[in-house]
This record gives C-alpha cells, structure tokens and sequence, in this order.
C-alpha cells in the first residue's frame, strides 16, 4: 500500500531547487476568509448609498428653483391655431391662468384657473386709473414731477424732474405707454403712495375683486400685490363704463411735451407716444384695454373688442410669451362661435358688488375672509409639502452616515476577529 504522494506547489518547487526545505504554510481559518469580502461588500454599499445622497444634495436644485422638464429643453411657445372659426377647439395659452367670455353677462366660454393669484403687472394700471380718476377730476391739474418719478423702475415716459406736467398728459402717459414714472406722479398728486394704494384696494372691494390686492400704482412686482383674471374681468368691466378713461385708452398716438432740464436749463422738444396695448385700431372692433409685463410676472393682458352689439373680454395672467396674440386670438375665438357653451359665470358690475350684512360690514369681506383662509390654507398646505420634500434628502443623508458608521463598527470588529484567528 503505497502513501499519498505530497502535492507539489510551485513554491516548493522554487525552494527545492535552492536546497532548502519549503516553509510551512500559516493556515487562515475559513470563517475569516469569508469574513473578509464580506465585510467589504458592506463598507463598499455605505460609502456608496452616502455618496449617492451627497450628489443629490448637491446637484439637485432645490424645490422653488426646480424647472419642468420643458423648459430645461425649451419653453414651448403659443401660436395661433390654424382654425379659429365655429367649433374649432379655443386658443391655449402658455401660461397660468385665462378667460375669454362675454364682458356685459360675465358668461365664460374659456376659463382655466381663473381664482388662482399671480402677479398683475401693469394691468394694475387699470385699477390705479379707475381708484384716482375721481380723485384727480380736473384734467388740467398740473402737477410737478420729482426725481423718485424719474428714478422708478421699468417703462417710463420720460418725466423730468421740475417739470410741470397735467394730470390729463400723465393718464395718457400711463394708460398707452404704460409708464411707471406717470403712475408714481399720479399717487403723489393723489396724495401720495400710501394713499393712492388705499384708494385702489377700496375701489377693488366695491367691484367685488375678492381677490385683489394692490402694493404699489405702477405694478412692478410686489409679494404683497396681486390678482386673478376672475377679478381682472370686473376690473374691465367697470373700466369700459367710464368714458373719460376710455377716451384715453382708445387713443392711439399723443404728444408728449417737452420742458426745461433743470440742470442745464436746456429745452427740450415734445415727442410722440403710442398705444403700447395694440388692440384700438388693429382688431376688428377693438375697444383696449391693457397690457404688462415683468420678469417674475410673466406677460398679463386685458383685451375688450365689440363687434355686433356684444362685448367680448379676453384675460391671461403668467403668460409665457405671446401675450398679446393669445389675448386677440381668444376675442377672435369667442366671436366666432354661433352657439358658444357657458363654461362658468363671473359676476360684474352690480352682481359682483359687495352685498351689505346684518351688522352693516360690506358683503365681500366675508369673501375676503374666506379668501384668506382658502390661502392660508393652501399656503400652508404649500409649507408642510416643502416641509416634507425639504426632510427627505436630510433623511437620507441621515441613514447614509448611519449605515456608513455601522459599516465601520462591523468592519473594525471584523478585522479584530481576524487577526484573533490568525
């Protein structure tokens, strides 16, 4: 019976070779071999699922700065649809909210978020005119611009400061070329910012305009200031019943005057303006009204056109761009359909109007209040979403550095219990 022969490795081949006796081998015990991969299959997923959370902190955006798919790739924009006549599908604008309906019964044929608050622009121009315009009843009031009228932000007429300029030359100013230096002067002669910001807000709850609030005369943007294009439709309809403001906003050129720089002493000649709104003149009936924009508000337009005894109103709020052909492209809509179906109805004139209570306070402020508790309901609603959106990454990161932590542990308890077999 023969013994089994000794396996033969290439190192005791080498060492044999070298006349000297292989050295023993050192036994490692099996549970530390499959201890060892293991424990670094665990320390390799800590680090990764933490390095995963980190990225996504870090590369991720947070919640307010998040941007829709569509426009990281390119904003889509609005064009007019190839059919507008009877029975075709109305315009969509790209934007928040619209309107399109008959401005005398307040029937709409179109309304899409038409409650939802957003930033006016200078459409608030249109409530500014409409709350100083009886205020400010003799057109001929001259009135001195300062340099703060000179010095405010976005579209001006060009007002210089020790100038005298009439009341009647700055509602021009205001309402066609949509001047922000106008709009201060015009709160100043009416007794100044403060002031003219309480008439506008009364002037906007005597119309019903529940969800109104004005911050300033001009529109530049304000988290204190906005409106809806529910409101926005009385706010036209009680503007197309004042013939004074309507005289000025047909009007589709007007001189400027010109004056002295104070400076230099220098005159300087009287320039014409336009009608920056583009409704009077260019569409079929067109009446004005309003147009605006800011950065943060995005385009808002008010449009009103009478064609055969009915007036039509057109309304966008957030308009991405294009404003002013999805307003015209709505009216021409609107006036196409033979049968148009009443989608919802918003109340003008008397039927928006406040109704006295019991107690004597006006109607509306019960809407006001119930309008403010729908906002803070949802502006709550709004703070535990981000609440939650804003807890989750920290979480994850919590259980990252966790995981990584115990992987550690394991990993350093491992290797003692190794070295201990060994």
């Amino acid at each position: 019976m023969r013994s089994a022969s000794p396996t033969v490795t290439p190192a005791s081949v080498s060492t044999a070779a070298h006349g000297r006796s292989p050295a023993p081998e050192t036994a490692v015990p099996a549970a530390s071999r499959s201890i060892r991969p293991r424990s670094r299959r665990i320390f390799a997923a800590a680090v990764l699922t933490l390095l995963l959370v980190v990225s996504q902190l870090v590369l991720s955006p947070g919640t307010s700065q998040a941007q829709p798919e569509e426009t990281k790739k390119g904003e889509k924009i609005y064009v007019t649809p190839d059919n507008l006549g009877d029975g075709a599908k109305p315009p969509q604008p790209v934007g928040t909210s619209w309107l399109v309906g008959d401005l005398d019964t307040g029937e709409l044929q179109v309304a899409q978020n038409i409650d939802k608050k957003h930033a006016p622009a200078s459409t608030i121009k249109l409530l500014t005119a409409l709350a100083l315009v009886d205020v400010l009843d003799d057109p001929k009031q001259k009135v001195t611009a300062e340099f703060e009228d000179m010095e405010i932000d976005g579209t001006k007429v060009g007002l210089m400061q020790k100038n005298d300029y009439t009341v009647d030359t700055l509602f021009h100013a205001m309402l066609m070329s949509s001047a922000n230096d106008a709009a201060n002067a015009l709160g100043r002669a009416a007794g100044g910012q403060e002031k003219a910001v309480a008439l506008m807000n009364e002037k906007a709850q005597a119309l019903g305009m529940t969800n109104t609030r004005a911050a300033n005369t001009s529109g530049l943007d304000d988290p204190n200031q906005y409106t809806t294009v529910a409101d926005m439709m009385k706010l036209a309809w009680a503007v197309t019943k004042n013939p004074r403001l309507m005289e000025i906003i047909g009007t589709q050129t007007y001189k400027f005057p010109g004056g002295t720089n104070p400076e230099t002493k220098k005159k300087f000649k009287g320039y014409e303006i336009q009608n920056h709104t583009k409704i009077v003149g260019r569409v079929d009936g067109g009446l004005g009204l309003k147009n605006g924009y800011t950065t943060t508000a995005k385009g808002s337009y008010i449009a009103v056109a009478e064609r055969d005894g009915r007036t039509v109103v057109s309304a966008l709020l957030g308009a991405e761009n294009n404003s002013r052909q999805a307003a015209v492209d709505l009216l021409e809509w609107d006036f196409a359909q033979t049968s148009p179906q009443t989608v919802t109805t918003v109340p003008v004139g008397a039927a928006a109007a406040p109704t006295p209570t019991a107690s004597g306070s006006g109607g509306d402020a019960g809407g006001a209040a119930d309008a403010d508790a729908v906002s803070a309901t949802e502006a709550a609603q709004g703070s535990s979403t981000g609440v939650a959106i804003g807890i989750l990454p920290l979480a994850l990161l919590g259980g990252g550095v966790l995981l990584l932590v115990a992987a550690i542990v394991l990993w350093v308890r491992l290797r003692k219990r190794r070295r201990a077999l060994s």
